[in-house]
């Protein structure tokens, strides 16, 4: 007579084994024990994430925390790292979305723009090179207007600082970019976080893509149409404020490298601002690289011609300048 017990256990065993040797390449972080957010409210370990519609093309494995809850609503981060084990703490670039501060999501989606192109290339390309890639949400106006999309993303960065052995991240090899809105809150977090008050910058280098960096011009064009009404990000625009919440205000010799990536037919965020961030870093002394894509307009879209350089090569310099800042060695595919 067949021992069913027996019978029954034995998918049982095999399913626990399996467990146990996908476990063996995850960091420390998908332990049990809640993590605790920048407001000191207990946020939740990782969970793999299916439900979102991501593109298919990204390579890493992903992972969803929250970093942070406020008014109620979860503060998400997605940590993307390679297959295998790690011998060592991974260096990280982490990405911030952007969308005028009103708009977008940590989510790199299936649409076939030259936007998600080039991020799903520079993904795959650090995830090959043994570095996690992580993609931040953030509040948005206007229910949540100018600072507050900037204090989450610092708050996100400090969450992955503080937690970095956890995540299996070198918090000492850590870089950001972004692009548009989230190249501006890149180059923020570049010029403004330190280590210690004397120390140098948290972030080793910051790839700016097309962020508005100077807000002077934006409030000399929202004053145009609409005179002293409100802006749904930044409120009343006074010179004051345009000062203080222009990310070229806070450059110093202390910032760390910059890539900066813009279109010439950009005309969202026009070349201007890209060559006053270029000329204030090289000022102060600071190592700065500008690529012009040529006919692009915002996002890298082409306008009228073929833009150029290609995506492809875009990709490449950005990992090979992220890498540089990083050291990360490279590792065949």
């Amino acid at each position: 007579m067949m021992d069913w017990s027996r019978k029954l256990r034995l998918p049982r065993i095999l399913a626990a084994l399996a467990v146990m040797v996908l476990g063996l390449g995850m960091p420390a972080a998908a332990e049990a024990q809640p993590l605790v957010g920048l407001h000191g409210a207990h946020v939740w370990p990782p969970s793999r994430v299916h439900s979102q519609k991501w593109n298919a093309k990204l390579l890493g494995v992903r992972e969803r925390f929250v970093y942070d809850t406020v008014d109620g609503q979860a503060l998400t981060l997605y940590v993307f790292h390679p297959r295998g084990i790690a011998l060592h703490p991974r260096p990280v670039v982490i990405y911030i979305h952007g969308g005028a501060l009103r708009f977008g999501t940590a989510v790199i989606s299936n649409r076939n723009t030259p936007h998600n192109r080039l991020l799903v290339s520079v993904e795959r390309q650090l995830i090959t090179r043994g570095m996690d890639f992580v993609s931040i949400n953030y509040r948005l106006a206007p229910l949540y207007p100018w600072p507050d999309p900037l204090i989450d993303v610092k708050h996100a960065v400090r969450f992955i600082e503080t937690h970095a052995k956890r995540l299996y991240i070198n918090q000492q090899q850590m870089a950001v970019m972004g692009d548009s809105a989230g190249g501006e809150l890149s180059s923020f977090v570049g010029l403004t976080m330190r280590q210690s008050p004397h120390g140098g910058p948290l972030v080793r280098g910051v790839v700016d893509l097309f962020g508005p960096v100077n807000r002077r011009t934006f409030a000399l064009r929202w004053r145009k149409h609409h005179g002293l009404a409100p802006n749904p990000v930044y409120g009343v625009y006074t010179w004051k404020r345009v000062r203080r919440e222009s990310a070229v205000s806070y450059v110093t010799p202390q910032a760390p490298p910059f890539l900066i990536i813009q279109g010439t037919r950009d005309h969202i965020v026009p070349p201007a601002q890209s060559r006053l961030l270029k000329a204030k870093l090289r000022h102060a002394g600071v190592p700065v690289q500008e690529i012009l894509v040529h006919h692009a307009g915002h996002e890298l879209v082409a306008k009228k011609g073929p833009i150029h350089p290609g995506i492809s090569f875009l990709a490449g310099h950005i990992v090979t300048f992220l890498a540089e800042r990083l050291k990360s060695p490279s590792t065949a595919d």
